[in-house]
């Protein structure tokens, strides 16, 4: 198979590993962790495939600009990247920019929620990604809902991806409403998964990278419904029914962590990588370290499609844009983190072990 990969997708390897020598190193993933303050993190980001974002930035940047900046690199660097590469990996790519897209829903949903004004509203969304993929017609629509049913209706109309997901939150979250951000941040992530979900028939590379996709997105929701006690029929709504996490958890959400644990662990190996990083099986600390752990699992994916179906696979374009896609997010939680005040040695434990 990697052989007729390499005669039918001869442009396609060079391309994948040209962003492959863009991630961030080892050495400056830590130095970046270790930075005593937001002017040591922006030096030790010079030099690397962010430096001149954070040029533009400057060190009195918010929260707001801080990821919107380096989302709008990696968004133009995964669309250059989508335009040069040869079918089915083109249209692979320019799929995965969706999830951008829908980042952008989860800000309007999230303002409305609190009632922000349009003007606080329109600071939060990050136009690049509806330029580079012509789609500015879909947020002038959105920018111009009235409230979260207007807004549900409007995606609906559009068949969005996101129109599903915000029906059933609304559902839903009457009930929990403690719970509601985490609740359409995760029923929007659902969607752009399952969106995705439609290129598993392009070939076995692919397919391959989402099922392992579905596979740990199911690992959050059952270790959050866990620890925060949401009943079967929220899990029902907001799992993928797809592959071993799910068809093993859903069998036995009903019983104790440590159980399902062990039967998780069984049928998909990155639980226990979990585990170690977390240094402990207490479910609280592993909810605690999913978003740092996305890295490290994004990290190992990527190497494990390499191994199976080359450079030269559809399989492994997508595998590299979610690991660059992650490690941008990895970065601006981190530059994020001093604006928030967030203690360097909490920073350090929580985000050191993924690295």
């Amino acid at each position: 198979m990697p052989g007729t990969y390499v005669i039918r997708l001869t442009p396609l390897g060079p391309r994948v590993r040209g962003l492959r020598s863009r991630y961030l190193t080892k050495n400056e993933l830590n130095a970046l962790i270790l930075a005593p303050t937001i002017d040591d993190a922006f030096n030790a980001l010079k030099g690397t495939d962010y430096g001149e974002v954070t040029e533009r930035l400057g060190k009195a940047s918010t929260e707001a600009q801080i990821t919107n900046e380096i989302r709008t690199h990696i968004i133009k660097l995964l669309n250059a990247l989508a335009f040069s590469v040869p079918e089915p990996a083109s249209t692979a790519l320019r799929s995965y920019l969706i999830r951008f897209e829908l980042e952008n829903v989860k800000v309007i949903a999230k303002s409305l929620m609190r009632e922000l004004e349009r003007s606080s509203m329109e600071g939060l969304i990050n136009v690049a990604v509806e330029e580079e993929l012509g789609r500015r017609h879909i947020l002038a629509v959105l920018m111009g809902v009235r409230d979260l049913e207007d807004l549900r209706n409007r995606l609906l109309e559009m068949r969005h991806p996101a129109g599903a997901a915000l029906e059933i939150f609304l559902k839903v979250s009457k009930q929990f409403t403690q719970y509601s951000t985490m609740l359409l941040d995760t029923l929007i992530d659902k969607a752009f998964i399952e969106y995705l979900s439609r290129l598993t028939r392009i070939d076995e590379s692919v397919s391959r990278f989402i099922r392992n996709i579905i596979d740990y997105y199911n690992i959050n929701i059952i270790l959050r419904g866990k620890l925060w006690g949401l009943p079967q029929e929220v899990i029902n709504e907001l799992m993928i029914r797809s592959g071993p996490v799910a068809s093993t958890a859903l069998k036995i959400y009903g019983e104790s962590p440590t159980r399902i644990l062990e039967e998780v662990a069984a049928v998909f190996p990155a639980m226990d990588e979990l585990i170690k990083v977390a240094g402990s099986s207490d479910l609280r600390l592993l909810v605690q370290y999913l978003g740092s752990f996305s890295y490290k699992f994004a990290h190992n994916l990527e190497e494990y499609i390499l191994s199976l179906f080359t450079e030269f696979s559809p399989g492994a374009a997508l595998a590299a844009a979610h690991l660059k896609f992650t490690e941008g997010e990895l970065v601006i939680a981190l530059l994020n983190a001093y604006l928030e005040g967030l203690p360097r040695d909490f920073i350090a434990k929580l985000y050191g072990p993924v690295i």
